[in-house]
């Protein structure tokens, strides 16, 4: 009986262990930006954002925004920047966390229109 239980508690704790980390992975992305832009991230009051500025796309499209991969402990969100048109100011993305848990960028795309 005891064998049973240590095995029932051995694979609820994998399992636990499994879903806590497949966020993480799920936003495996290059760390540097698209061809044409320039990214940089800053930092914010429990969390994190990135900053993008296009002056090139890979296709033809007059505006784009930035899409942040946000991240705080087991849980994963997207947070979409405002469009600007390509060539002026950046597309900001900001991932804003709890009291008790700070959020980061864990990837970004960008869209384009």
């Amino acid at each position: 009986m005891k064998k049973k239980i240590a095995a029932l508690v051995l694979a609820a704790l994998s399992a636990a262990g499994t879903l806590a980390a497949s966020p993480a992975s799920a936003a495996t992305e290059s760390k540097f930006p698209p061809y044409g832009c320039d990214s940089s991230r800053y930092g914010l009051l429990f969390g994190e954002g990135i900053s993008m500025t296009c002056f090139s796309l890979p296709r033809p499209s007059d505006s784009y925004r930035v899409v942040a991969h946000c991240a705080s402990g087991s849980s994963f969100w997207y947070t979409a920047g405002h469009w600007v048109p390509r060539g002026f100011g950046p597309s900001t993305a900001e991932c804003h966390g709890g009291l008790l848990s700070n959020a980061y960028v864990a990837g970004y795309h960008v869209d384009d229109f």
